[in-house]
């Protein structure tokens, strides 16, 4: 009989490391055989391109996956490929291709699998392998791929999508080996899906900077691509469809002590609610640091704005140099010829001058009258530069804003240009004003960024949002602050809850003529350990809010709660990325954190301006970015959101990604630090002095683990060296330890075989 060795790997997860669909298998006769050299470093078939293609319908998901596989050896080998099957997958679904030629599968079932993969493991010294334990197998004989050549295999398969009240679930099984030699050069996945009843809510919670476009009511796209990664995780994806105006989703996790909860509540694009009118003051920045290419991309982007005003909706124009000049005395509403008079205006304006911020915005808000008709007033700021002109305090000038705005009832939307902007100021302004900050760095188109933004705030419909839970003790709940809704938008809100039962969610908001009122009994469960991936995002809003606390206040309780969080949920900031890079990150961090605290801040914390301050704004921001909005995805967004999959957000350049990748693994609610060779459970505490249980890898007791606790299992396929926390004792996996387990010690384990 000839030997088999596991040899080339697996499809690719979305964002971490790389993750399998298929596997080819080898006899070793055809290839070189000596066994010293490490198996993931003798392997001659590389998987190079990863594409999937998923269809659904209501409940019913069609997914097609191809795989090109490159052989990079001298000569010809012959495979087997070997395909872990979803375990709702319909087998009668399925059909399979290599090149042009159809080709006869073998469906394995379950226990014969399991055998397989064991021996395989055991053989291979390769715990990712154990990703497939458990699993429906597919199997086919690949003809064999050429000398420097490839082999192109597509499958297809069917599924019916649990739905769980009126939401339904689509998991794609991404990450299943970390065995692969190198990235794959190119990932690509598409999911369409398409409902009876208008599409309401569709979020990826494991893939939040995904791209989302609704070209219909009842249709949505995702679509995300890749170069050159290594990733790990699954892919998992929410929906529901309903014919109500709003629609609220409630989902929970809870495995001990208190629970997290997250609801979204998404607009139903179909409802023929009026929209609120727009009140805008555009503010204008025409200084002499606007010259050139800058003022020109800002002039195309206020254009782009006037040209999409409606027609219920009221504008002003505010330029500034040293002094602010109004292009109207009052709003105007937003007719033809208005608009047509502040094109002309803009056209003719040209960058001189210094920069008066304080007498910009304090008319601007003199001419936001508080009236009766609701109407979302706002101002729209766009600046490059400090204030040099007049009032140069931005303590003060935010003080004169607040003077002006004390109800809160003008929102402050701003867009900083370049490096040389209060950063602070920017910020501190759209927290007291209820807006956003956005900067446009240098690289950066300020007429894209600024007119993507318009798109997204074109349609108000809830203003003044209030959410209130009956029934149940919630806290810590994020945003502290719920934004304003715009058509396209998708509002997330996380938290913690104590206590058990159904409880009442209620949730209004100021539409253009009455309150509107969402509300919905919903349960708060004991334990549902279903949605693990509730406790990293909860900590990554909670982080991303304290962040902006520390930043502008620099408060040490903060920055140790800070670490705290970032520790256990393996979410890697400023003050903890000597965790992944030990000493040689922490001198550069200290440093670098030495020179961002002596550098000059107007609100006494972190740099006020800067490419340091831009970067650490947007950081905080992304963390604690509350509002998924369709066909509005940011690059920045999606950088961010890349980096806290990873475990690698950091404030700076403090760690190359590809080497936070190496060192930090976040599987399901646990975090898994490197620390040489071993694998270490954030949660694990030497000074608890916990019993520690020693157990030789890839030996009886380390199989007869996985078995009578399966729930253990991703965890072992971090490697051979893991040292993984439970209850009441810690367990390590390492070359040593035992090799069988005494009933006494299965006893001292089952007792507490649910971990924290």
């Amino acid at each position: 009989m000839k030997r088999l060795s596991l040899i080339g790997l697996m499809g690719c997860a979305l964002l971490a490391t790389l993750s399998a669909q298929g596997v080819l298998i080898l006899p070793d006769d055809g290839m070189p055989s000596d066994r010293r050299i490490p198996f993931r470093e003798r392997r001659p078939i590389l998987l190079k391109e990863h594409t999937v293609r998923v269809l659904i319908r209501d409940n019913l998901a069609e997914t097609t996956i191809e795989q090109l596989f490159v052989n990079e050896s001298p000569i010809a080998l012959e495979a087997e490929y070997w395909f872990p099957m979803p375990r709702d997958a319909a087998v009668s679904g399925l059909t399979m291709t290599v090149d042009d030629r159809t080709v006869e599968a073998k469906l394995l079932p379950a226990d014969e699998t399991r055998r397989i993969y064991e021996s395989f493991v055991r053989r291979e010294q390769d715990p990712a392998l154990l990703e497939f334990v458990g699993h429906n197998l597919l199997r086919l004989r690949v003809f064999p791929v050429p000398a420097n050549g490839s082999r192109r295999i597509a499958l297809r398969y069917a599924q019916t999508l649990p739905r769980e009240g009126a939401t339904v679930h689509y998991h794609l099984p991404l990450r299943a080996t970390r065995a692969a030699a190198r990235p794959v050069e190119r990932v690509r996945v598409e999911v369409e899906a398409q409902t009876r009843q208008p599409l309401t809510s569709f979020y990826s919670p494991s893939h939040p900077e995904v791209w989302v476009q609704r070209p219909a009511p009842n249709r949505a796209r995702m679509h995300w691509e890749a170069q050159n990664l290594t990733m790990e995780r699954d892919l998992h994806l929410y929906f529901s469809s309903t014919a109500n105006p709003y629609d609220l989703q409630l989902f929970t996790y809870r495995a001990g002590g208190d629970g997290y909860f997250m609801a979204l509540f998404t607009p139903n694009p179909e409802q023929r609610a009026e929209r609120l009118p727009k009140h805008l003051v555009f503010v204008f920045d025409r200084t002499g640091s606007m010259a050139g290419e800058k003022i020109e991309q800002a002039k195309a982007a206020f254009k782009y704005c006037l040209n999409n005003l409606q027609p219920n909706d009221k504008f002003n124009l505010i330029v500034f140099s040293e002094q602010a000049t109004p292009l109207f005395e009052r709003l105007v509403p937003a007719t033809r010829e208005q608009v047509q008079r502040a094109l002309k205006y803009v056209d003719s304006l040209q960058a001189q001058g210094g920069t008066n911020i304080y007498e910009a915005l304090r008319m601007a808000f003199q001419s936001l009258p508080i009236e009766r008709t609701p109407a979302l007033r706002a101002i729209v700021f766009l600046t490059d530069g400090l204030p040099t002109v007049g009032e140069r305090d931005p303590n003060q000038i935010l003080k004169m804003t607040r003077e002006q705005n004390p109800s809160r009832a003008i929102r402050m939307f701003n867009f900083g240009v370049g490096y040389d902007v209060n950063v602070h100021l920017l910020d501190q302004l759209a927290e007291a004003h209820r807006g956003a900050s956005e900067y446009v760095r240098p690289e950066e188109n300020i007429e894209a960024k600024v007119s993507r933004f318009y798109d997204r705030i074109s349609l108000p419909l809830l203003t003044d949002l209030r959410l209130r839970i009956e029934g149940v003790e919630t806290y810590e709940v994020y945003p502290v602050e719920l934004p304003d809704l715009f058509a396209g938008d998708q509002l997330i809100v996380v938290g913690r809850y104590r206590g058990i039962g159904r409880a009442t969610v209620h949730l209004a908001g100021q539409e253009r003529n009455r309150w509107a009122q969402v509300r919905q009994s919903v349960a708060f469960p004991a334990r549902s350990d279903a949605m693990d991936f509730l406790p990293r995002l909860w900590a990554a809003r909670k982080i991303g809010y304290l962040l902006n606390e520390w930043r502008l206040n620099r408060n040490e309780e903060v920055r140790a709660e800070i670490i705290r969080l970032a520790q256990e949920y393996g979410i890697v900031t400023q003050f903890t990325a000597f965790l992944i890079e030990e000493d040689m990150i922490l001198a550069r961090e200290e440093l670098r954190m030495r020179r961002a605290l002596s550098a000059p801040s107007g609100f006494g914390g972190a740099p006020a301006s800067g490419r340091t301050a831009v970067d650490q704004s947007q950081t905080a921001a992304q963390l604690s970015y509350p509002i998924q909005g369709y066909q509005y995805t940011t690059p920045n967004l999606i950088r961010a959101a890349e980096a806290l999959q990873l475990g690698a957000l950091a404030l700076g350049d403090v760690a190359p990604v590809e080497q936070v990748v190496q060192r930090v693994r976040n599987l399901g609610e646990r975090t898994f630090y490197r620390k040489g060779a071993q694998w270490i459970d954030s949660r694990y505490n030497a000074d608890e002095k916990l019993p520690v249980i020693e157990v030789a890898a890839f030996s009886d007791a380390y199989f007869q683990l996985l078995e009578r606790m399966p729930k253990l299992r991703p965890y072992l396929t971090l490697g051979d060296e893991v040292l993984l926390r439970l209850e009441k004792v810690v367990i390590q996996i390492g070359n040593q330890g035992k090799t069988r387990l005494t009933e006494a010690e299965w006893k001292q384990i089952q007792g507490v075989a649910s971990a924290k």
